[in-house]
Formats: C-alpha cells, sequence, structure tokens
C-alpha cells in the first residue's frame, strides 16, 4: 500500500496530536500538524500532502472554510471537515467548497477511515485521466517552447508582480522593528545594522564558529586573484553557520522583502585582497541573479574606508544611472559612474567587525570599494525559489545527514534539496 500523507490543520495542539496518533495507527502518515491557514498553505507549497483534515475553527484570519476552499482551489487536493460546528451557515460555506466529507467531533475512526479512503479513491479516479491529459499537454507546450526558442529566442517571461501578489497573504507577520528593515530595503536598497542590534537566533554559536574559521582566512594563497574563499565543503562543516543563515526570523524578513518563497544560495566566507587590481566586482554593477534577491554581508574587521567596504549609489539615483547607461548587466569603471552621479552621493558602508550590511544587490549599484587593507566577511545570499539565475552551493552527503533533523521543513525547501 502506497504511502497516504495527510496534513492535520487543527488549532488545539493537543486534540491534533490524538488525531495523528490515531491516523498513523490506521496506517496513514502525517504529513505535519499546523494550526493556521496560512502555515498549512505554505506546508503544501513545500511538502507532499495527499489529504487534508481541517478544523473549522484556526488561528489567524482565515477559518477552516477559507482555508479549505482555497488548497480545493489552488492545490486540488482532497480536504475534510472535521469539526464540532453544526451552525446551518458554516455547513453551507462547507458544502460550497466541495469536500470529501465532514465528520463531527468527536469522530469514530472507522468513519474517518472510510471517508479518508473513499476520497484518495475519486482523487486517484480523476487523477489517472487528468494525467494523461496533463501529459499530452505537457508535450505540446514543450514543443511549442522549444521551436520559440530556437528561431526567435525570446525569454521566458515571468509575471513577478503577479506571483507576488499571489504569495501576499502567506507572507509570515513582522515586528514592527522588522518591518522598519523591509521598508528601509524597498526605499533605499540596504539596510545597515549589526549582529548584537539585530539578536538573531543561533548568534553566539556563529560567532564562536567564524573565530574558528578566521584564521584559516590568513592561510589560503591568493595568487593572482583579488578575492579568495574558503571551500564549500569546510564551511558547511560548521552547522551552525548554515543555521544562522537559516533562522527562521531571517527568513521571514528576507521573504517579506522578495515577496516569494526562498532559495537559499549558500555562503560565502572570504578575503578580499588589499592593493588588488580593479576588476570585476570592485568596478559598479548589478547583479542579475533574480528580480530581487538579498544579501547579508557580516563583517569581521573592522573596515573602514580604505578597508574595501560595501559602496553603493542609493535606489532612486541608480534608476536614474540605468536609463542614462541603458544598462543592461556587466561592470561600469567609475569615472563613467561619476560622469552621471557625482561621488558625494555614493554611500560607503565603513563599520567595525559584528556590523552587517543587508542589501538587494540587483536595486542598487554597488562594489567592493577599491582597498589598502584586506577585508574579511561571510555574505548569506538568497533569491526566490525560481531564481532566473540558480547559483545555489550543493550541500555535502554526510553534512546533510547531519543536519537534515534539525531543519523545518521551510527551511530544507530553502536548499532546494531536489535540485
Amino acid at each position: 500500500m502506497p504511502t497516504i500523507n495527510i496534513l492535520i490543520i487543527e488549532d488545539q495542539r493537543s486534540v491534533a496530536e490524538i488525531l495523528a496518533v490515531d491516523l498513523k495507527q490506521a496506517g496513514y502518515q502525517v504529513s505535519g500538524i499546523v494550526e493556521s491557514g496560512s502555515k498549512a498553505i505554505q506546508h503544501i507549497m513545500e511538502t507532499e500532502v495527499d489529504l487534508v483534515l481541517i478544523d473549522i475553527v484556526l488561528k489567524g484570519k482565515m477559518d477552516g472554510v477559507d482555508v479549505g476552499g482555497q488548497i480545493k482551489t489552488e492545490y486540488h487536493i482532497p480536504i475534510i471537515y472535521l469539526s464540532s460546528s453544526r451552525d446551518r451557515t458554516t455547513l453551507k460555506r462547507a458544502r460550497k467548497t466541495n469536500p470529501s466529507g465532514y465528520i463531527l467531533k468527536p469522530y469514530k475512526i472507522e468513519d474517518l477511515k472510510a471517508t479518508i479512503n473513499n476520497a484518495l479513491a475519486t482523487k486517484n479516479s480523476l487523477a489517472e485521466n487528468l494525467q494523461r491529459i496533463k501529459s499530452k499537454a505537457k508535450l505540446a507546450n514543450l514543443k511549442v517552447k522549444k521551436i520559440v526558442q530556437k528561431n526567435f529566442a525570446l525569454p521566458i517571461v515571468r509575471n513577478y508582480e503577479l506571483e507576488r501578489a499571489k504569495h501576499h497573504p502567506f507572507l509570515p507577520k513582522l515586528s514592527s522593528r522588522d518591518q522598519k528593515i523591509v521598508a528601509t530595503l524597498k526605499q533605499e536598497g540596504v539596510y545597515i545594522s549589526s549582529l548584537a542590534e539585530l539578536k538573531l537566533k543561533h548568534t553566539k554559536r556563529l560567532v564562536k564558529q567564524l573565530n574558528l574559521l578566521h584564521p584559516h582566512l590568513y592561510t589560503l594563497s591568493h595568487a593572482s586573484n583579488w578575492r579568495v574563499r574558503i571551500p564549500s565543503s569546510r564551511k558547511f562543516f560548521h552547522a551552525e553557520i548554515l543555521f544562522w543563515g537559516l533562522g527562521e526570523r531571517l527568513l521571514d524578513i528576507v521573504e517579506n522583502y522578495i515577496g516569494l518563497p526562498l532559495f537559499f544560495t549558500g555562503v560565502d566566507l572570504r578575503r578580499d585582497i588589499a592593493d588588488a587590481p580593479l576588476t570585476d566586482a570592485r568596478n559598479w554593477h548589478l547583479d542579475i541573479d533574480d528580480d530581487r534577491m538579498i544579501k547579508v554581508i557580516i563583517y569581521l574587521n573592522n573596515v573602514g574606508k580604505s578597508g574595501g567596504p560595501f559602496e553603493y549609489i542609493p535606489r532612486r539615483l541608480t534608476k536614474q544611472l540605468i536609463n542614462k547607461l541603458d544598462y543592461k548587466s556587466g561592470f561600469v569603471e567609475e569615472d563613467a559612474i561619476a560622469k552621471i552621479i557625482s561621488e558625494q552621493f555614493w554611500q560607503t558602508c565603513a563599520a567595525k567587525a559584528g556590523n552587517v550590511v543587508i542589501t538587494d544587490p540587483c536595486s542598487i549599484f554597488h562594489r567592493a570599494k577599491p582597498a589598502k587593507r584586506n577585508r574579511y566577511s561571510i555574505t548569506f545570499g538568497y533569491t526566490s525559489r525560481t531564481p532566473k539565475i540558480i547559483l545555489g552551493q550543493k550541500l555535502p552527503a554526510q553534512e546533510l545527514q547531519q543536519i537534515i533533523p534539525n531543519l523545518s521543513p521551510r527551511q530544507l525547501a530553502c536548499l532546494r534539496l531536489d535540485k
């Protein structure tokens, strides 16, 4: 018998846990327990779910009927209401969502099993017909795309505005302090803070691990390159670094800015060499990885104006540059920038060790300012889950086995383990 994954949406944890035990004893797999509609949708987007059991009374703005209707309409997953509500108005609303059942509490496990099995049998018979239709449509669609791309070289255009509008109801809630971070990013393109001020989870353990790794940066040979990095395999053996970058509160902030489910592109722990040639990222540029992205840069040493700090041009002035340069991609020398935007408007993020620069490098012209001293830093990157360019780092199998038990479904989804 194939595994049946059931999601429980129930705002009383004790009730949900009893239900989960009953389902497991009946031979089903419980894919998760959530108490609100927003968390339910997030779970469905990240985890395979075959059927959903929904209570009517839930935490958050949406009640069970609202959630059930959305799940049925957008995800075509069978829903069964499991509620003590006998209110006629509620029953009428529930009926309009076309559920596979409405079981009153306290339930009998025999009734629940029969309703679940009937719902899945109906789903499977419909799925077989739909699959045949979808397969034919998919093949036809692929043929059309190949013909268009081959003959016209047209890019696949995404409607980011529409995607964000659809995802907006499911964005995590933020505190007023974190809302300010997002608002500043949207207006300026940069938010400057410190590890002490942000007070993110795992910060003490992150600092401890960085103290262990920092000396290794001194030993790396830079050869002819101006930037040297600690290899990914070594960084990821320090799991606390990864846990900090995947902290739920940090993901909440980033997701509210990007407006879509996230992809964690990885960690960059590096030394920028002093007095190196002005090449690539030491010239002005925009990143093109995605429509929006976030980089969180933490200085590991005191970085003065001559220490190669992050330097940027505010968002409103970046728009002028894009238009006047007719900029599409690539690096621009500072003389060309200075002819359009005076140096007095260039913002230099000089700061002490432990300071944090949160930025969207897709939205502002920026560079690593030419340096007379080495700069040491660690950078965490984030894009939408389907970015324009996928540059994520793949975790070693050994590391995955160590960290997976400690990560939530949302955090695992950020790692794109399926890719």
